[in-house]
Formats: C-alpha cells, sequence, structure tokens
C-alpha cells in the first residue's frame, strides 16, 4: 500500500495513512465504533491537547486524524485495524496500520495520527509511550505539524516554531493558507506530492474530512482561548509598501480584527498595544493614542465570532527614516493575546517612512502697490453745479441748484426762481415758503443757500424778474 517517507527534519517521518484494507478513501467515520458523543469528545481530547501546544485551531489535527484512523486512538474502536502495543488509557492493544505489511510484522503505524518510525519497538523509540494516549497522540501530531510546516516548499516566511504554530492559528477553511495547508498535508503528512497520480484524491480526503469534523462539532466547539484575535483588514498600507509621510505629518486608519476567544472585547478593556517589545513608547503615536504605548481601545463592544476596528492615526517623527511598529491585543490587567489565543507579538504591523519636507519657495518681489491715492472728486460735477446756481440767481433755466439737473416743477408747469431765503418765487407771482430743517444737502455737493444777509437783496431781484416778464407778456 503506503510505505512511510522518512522526513529529515526533527527526526520526523511522513505520516502515510498506512491502516492498510480498507482503503483510506473508503472508511467512513460509521465504520468505527466511535459513537457520535465520542466522536465529539475524541474531537474535545484533540482540541485540548493541541491548544496545549499552542495551536487553536484543533480542527486542523482532528482532520488529519479523522482521514487516518476516523479519529480511533484504540483497537477496540476500530477492529479491522491490527492490534498495536498496550496502552493503559485504551485497557488494551492501541489501533495499528497494517499498509507495511501483514499485523504479524508489527510495521504499522501507531494511534490516531500513525506514527511510523519502522516496526512498533523502533516508533515507540523514536516518540516515546506518549503516543499510546490521546494526549501524546496529539502532542506528538502537533510536533509534526511545526515541522513540515517550516518545511513546507507551498508555505513561505515560516522559520520558527512560534511562527509555524502562528501560521497553522491563521489557517481557516476556504481562506488564503487553506490551499497550501491541505497541500502540505498531503504531500508531507502523506508522501503524496503535487503531480502524482494519488495527489488529487489524497488532497480531496485531507479536505473533505476537515471540513466535515469542523462542521459537525460546530464552530464554538472548537474555540478554546478565552482571549484570541484574527486579522481581518486594514487600511493603513502593508509593511511590505511603507506608508510615506512628511516628517511630523499624520494618517489616520484602522486594523480590523476578529474575536476568535470565549470573551467579549469592551471599550476601556481590550487595547491595541505596542509589542516587539511590548508596551515600549512608539515612535509613530499620535495625539489621539490612549498613550504613547497603547494606539487604541476596541471601537465597540465584540461579542465572540464577531469583529471589530481599533481606530487611531500614526505620526511621522521628525526625523527623516523608516520605523516599524507592531502591534498586538491586550486585554488590560489579564493578558496579551499572543499568550493566550494570538495574533503573536510580530503580526500586526505599521512601517512608516518619514520624509524631510521639501524646502520653502522664493519670497515674493514684494508687496502689491498700493493706490495712488483716492480718486479726483468730479470736477466736471462741481462746476455743473456752479452754473445750476447761477442760473438760478439769474432768474433762468428753471434748475433747483444742487439737484443735478433735475428740473424743478412749478404750479401747472410754469417757469419758477428759487429766492436766496430758500423760498421759490412763481410766474403768477405766488411765493413758495422755504422748507424747514436748515440747510439742504445736494447729492454731496455744495450746500443750498438758506436765509442770510443777502436775502432781502435776493427777493426783491426775484421780484423783479417776475414783474418785467409780465411787462413783457
Amino acid at each position: 500500500m503506503r510505505s512511510a517517507v522518512v522526513l529529515a527534519l526533527s527526526s520526523l517521518v511522513v505520516l502515510g495513512a498506512c491502516l492498510g484494507e480498507p482503503e483510506p478513501g473508503d472508511i467512513a467515520a460509521a465504520e468505527s465504533n466511535l459513537t457520535s458523543a465520542q466522536r465529539r469528545t475524541r474531537a474535545g481530547h484533540i482540541r485540548d491537547a493541541a491548544a496545549a501546544n499552542g495551536i487553536t485551531q484543533g480542527y486542523l489535527l482532528a482532520g488529519i486524524a479523522d482521514s487516518e484512523t476516523s479519529m480511533s486512538q484504540c483497537w477496540s474502536e476500530l477492529t479491522w485495524a491490527c492490534q498495536g502495543p498496550h496502552s493503559s488509557e485504551c485497557g488494551g492493544p492501541v489501533v495499528a496500520g497494517a499498509g507495511d505489511g501483514p499485523c504479524s510484522a508489527q510495521q504499522g503505524g501507531l494511534g490516531m495520527f500513525q506514527f511510523d518510525a519502522g516496526t512498533y519497538t523502533q516508533t515507540l523509540a523514536r516518540e516515546g509511550s506518549r503516543v499510546l494516549t490521546v494526549a501524546g497522540n496529539t502532542a506528538a501530531a502537533v510536533d509534526f505539524v511545526v515541522a513540515m510546516v517550516i518545511r513546507s516548499s507551498h508555505i513561505s516566511g515560516v522559520s520558527t516554531r512560534a511562527e509555524a504554530i502562528a501560521w497553522v492559528n491563521g489557517v481557516r477553511i476556504g481562506n488564503s493558507r487553506w490551499n497550501a495547508w491541505i497541500t502540505t498535508v498531503t504531500h508531507y503528512y502523506n508522501g503524496c506530492a503535487p503531480g502524482a497520480s494519488c495527489f488529487a484524491s489524497r488532497y480531496a480526503r485531507y479536505a473533505d474530512h476537515t471540513s466535515n469534523i469542523y462542521h459537525e462539532m460546530g464552530a464554538s466547539f472548537w474555540t478554546t482561548s478565552r482571549f484570541a484575535a484574527e486579522y481581518v483588514h486594514q487600511t493603513f498600507p502593508l509593511a511590505a509598501s511603507p506608508l510615506r509621510l512628511t516628517a511630523g505629518a499624520s494618517s489616520h486608519g484602522y486594523i480590523e480584527l476578529r474575536n476568535n476567544g470565549t470573551e467579549t472585547w469592551r471599550p476601556g478593556h481590550t487595547y491595541l498595544g505596542t509589542s516587539s517589545p511590548r508596551d515600549h513608547a512608539s515612535p509613530l503615536h499620535a495625539s489621539d493614542w490612549v498613550n504613547d504605548h497603547r494606539a487604541a481601545t476596541i471601537d465597540h463592544v465584540v461579542a465572540p465570532g464577531a469583529t471589530g476596528r481599533f481606530v487611531f492615526s500614526v505620526r511621522a517623527p521628525t526625523t527623516p527614516g523608516t520605523y516599524d511598529q507592531y502591534f498586538n491585543l491586550v486585554e488590560e490587567g489579564v493578558t496579551w493575546f499572543s499568550d493566550s489565543g494570538g495574533p503573536t507579538d510580530r503580526q500586526l504591523e505599521i512601517r512608516v517612512t518619514s520624509v524631510a519636507p521639501p524646502p520653502p519657495a522664493p519670497h515674493d518681489a514684494g508687496p502689491v502697490a498700493h493706490d495712488a491715492g483716492p480718486a479726483p472728486h468730479d470736477a466736471g460735477h462741481d462746476a455743473g453745479h456752479d452754473a445750476a446756481v447761477a442760473r438760478a440767481d439769474a432768474g433762468g433755466g428753471g434748475m433747483m441748484a444742487g439737484d443735478a439737473g433735475v428740473p424743478m416743477t412749478g404750479d401747472a408747469g410754469h417757469d419758477a426762481a428759487a429766492l436766496g431765503d430758500g423760498s421759490v418765487a412763481h410766474d403768477d407771482g405766488a411765493v413758495t415758503p422755504p422748507r424747514t430743517g436748515g440747510v439742504r444737502m445736494s447729492s454731496g455737493c455744495s450746500a443750498m443757500p438758506g436765509r442770510g444777509p443777502g436775502g432781502l437783496v435776493a427777493l426783491i431781484a426775484a421780484l423783479g424778474l417776475v414783474l418785467g416778464r409780465r411787462r413783457r407778456r
């Protein structure tokens, strides 16, 4: 059938789903002696053992175990398989595979994750008796998964155990890491590389079992951490493309995360803090930060499974250069999320490049020259005004002095003459008394003559003019 392939990292082997007949592709949950309740209990054991080793997405491991042995650890749970070494937890033999020969050869994999270093004795010598228990078999699977993720050619940017666990904790069914995860399991766990005739069917098997076990138990079942978060989105540029800002300038945005823990996030309790190192004063802190090492608190109450935002600004330092700032969530006075369910301290990052401001533009030649002065008075207007006064004094023209050419109407359109005291003499001999209220001003020109010493002379002249006109008629 399928032989184990030696993995030259951490002295681990590729686990080949080597139960033997029937083919793993034909195994269904019904072929295991585990009831639905027992399957749920077993899945819980895998979840908790994975969490004890830092992996919060226990269903990824359960998917492997379900594909390999229908999550069966003991032979009594899968009696068509071979009988492995005695396990006190099982009260009998553990389940063993037969892919490398008959059961009497004792060369199959052991336990639900099918660890295989050759014979049963060789496997126990390498892995220890821990593989004979559910928790120990799962812990060994964690070690194997970490090693294969580091080694995988389908995964980039992972070189340490912490980075491998953080990467695995970021896998979700159908997300950007899903294909890389299933491909890695099929290639490095099962030993069937992409392009091989076995790849498509085994890829589908691992994908189906992982997805099915997740939905069989339900999303809430797989949650193990009180405080855990998953990156969703940010409006700040990703670190690969640093945000360029003029020294001293600020940029406003947010980081959005999903609550993957069991506790509700609340403003004033759940914060986005500086990390790597934790709680250091950030060179990017802006005036809207809570303080120099807390960028923001969550924007609203966020229940488990919901998404919230941390809204804040970053300010470019006055010294030009590129500045990295890592963040992590912290439940104030309780725990950092990286110590609970993630993300890690170096996953959330903003990088700012501070550039010097441009040189100032040259000054203008000088202020715009003021006007030479106020516009001169209208000499023609004054002259016209004087002429009108003269005509009025001469008794002709029918114009009122200072009225700028507006004819003055008298009784029935007869000519009228202005007298020196402000009264008006008409052709019929009638005289209109002067206006009251003092001097009459004329649109900014000279004042109309009022009563004065020359008023009697003007009156006599006006009467003479009227009498002369009557004689001519």
